[in-house]
């Protein structure tokens, strides 16, 4: 369904590298650390399958007339039309899980690899302080700046994720992808969602380009593709170049015990400058630009929600609002990137991308596309489950220290 025939969409090409700059964020530092315990081929299965069902998801809602003619208030007024009131707030909830876990995700994770890789003259919280006064400040300026930055910003991450690959080219030891423990995959998966988490972007999508189904499914085809081959290009190349087991500082293990991004025992391992600095610059413009995306997103977010639901318009208490929680969370749990990303990705996205777009797909859909429907219902619903289980602590799946220490070099 194309809204208004008369006017010509946003290009493909340009919308596909809008979907690529919002799914790199944090989640391609976090993925190998989150899924290298289970052995590299499960690995790869496991981000194969959770870019499946996002792209699903995506293309469900990027289907809907509702969404594209801009007739809805938002996706939980959008889910609340179609599946009721009770799916509205379900939805509320879940987005304001995901806006506020993935802002505390990139402030955590930028704090992090600059303490742990820069002898800095002040204090953890100030690091904090001044990365959030620079990209909660850049996001006030709203979608119109990410718009003119987002090329640029693309680029910069293309040239230096080359630059790390190329750099690690010589350390990679691909006797190390044989070994494998799969069943600590469904620890990873919830990661793995946030890794390919753009669909907040959608409604923009389907107004930039005045609702044309076939081209935004096209876009978040190839923008999605973009980002699943750099994905598991990065996740190779990190696998094989870092040990299981070794120092708390240069090992996957150790990674994943201190909630440690990928680039930060890479860059202790090789001991060079060159890599630190430009692991650095891709670690702060992945984050930079998703902080953008969903900054301005959650602020928008906001505004519908404070006014529908309680006539509040005050733009500086929903800037408050939007940007405050997640820096005091931030500076009281400074050590929590690893852990705020599964909950993002195993309870936020599994609700609001997931289960509710299958449910509504299922509605929708007859014979095999019905039966698929289902199948990614149970799917979501399994990770939602497991990752609550995890929360609660009925559940508890570490890395087999055991097992790896026998390939030890």
């Amino acid at each position: 369904m194309v809204c208004d025939a008369k006017s010509t969409g946003a290009p493909v090409f340009t919308m596909s590298l809008l979907v690529t700059g919002n799914l790199l964020g944090a989640g391609i530092l976090a993925l190998p650390i989150n899924f290298g315990p289970a052995g590299l081929l499960p690995s790869l299965f496991g981000i194969v399958l959770v870019w499946a069902l996002m792209l699903f998801s995506a293309n469900v809602l990027a289907g809907q007339p509702d969404l594209a003619c801009g007739e809805t208030g938002g996706l939980p007024s959008f889910f609340g039309n179609k599946l009721g009131r009770g799916a509205k707030w379900l939805a509320v909830a879940a987005d304001l899980v995901i806006f506020y876990g993935v802002l505390t995700a990139y402030l955590t994770g930028t704090t992090t690899i600059l303490v742990n890789l820069f002898h800095l003259p002040i204090g953890r919280t100030a690091v904090t302080l001044c990365y959030f006064a620079v990209a909660a400040g850049l996001a006030s300026f709203g979608m119109g700046l990410l718009r003119r930055c987002n090329a640029a910003i693309l680029l910069g991450m293309a040239l230096t994720f080359l630059t790390l690959v190329v750099m690690l080219a010589g350390h990679v030891d691909m006797s190390r992808a044989g070994h494998m423990r799969p069943w600590f995959l469904p620890a990873a998966l919830p990661v793995a969602l946030t890794a390919f988490l753009f669909h907040n972007l959608i409604p923009t999508l389907c107004r930039e380009m005045r609702g044309d189904v076939a081209a935004m499914r096209r876009a978040i085809l190839y923008g999605s593709l973009i980002g699943l081959a750099m994905n598991l290009i990065w996740m190779v190349t990190v696998f094989c170049s870092l040990p299981m087991e070794g120092p708390p500082d240069t090992s996957i293990l150790g990674a994943f015990d201190r909630n440690l991004p990928a680039t930060v025992p890479l860059s202790i391992l090789l001991g060079s400058r060159t890599f630190q600095d430009v692991g650095l610059i891709f670690a702060i413009l992945a984050m930079t630009a998703a902080f953008l995306a969903n900054g301005v997103a959650l602020r928008g977010f906001l505004i519908d929600l404070m006014d529908s639901g309680f006539g509040l318009r005050n733009r500086a208490v929903i800037w408050i609002l939007a940007f405050m929680p997640p820096l005091v969370v931030s500076v009281l749990y400074p050590d929590i990137f690893l852990v705020v990303m599964n909950l993002v990705g195993g309870v936020g996205i599994c609700l609001l991308f997931g289960i509710l777009p299958a449910l509504l797909a299922r509605r929708q859909a007859t014979g095999g596309r019905r039966i698929l429907a289902v199948a990614v219902f149970c799917l979501f619903g399994l990770i939602l489950c497991f990752e609550a289980f995890q929360e609660v602590g009925l559940t508890h799946i570490h890395p087999d220290t055991e097992y790896w220490h026998q390939f030890m070099d």
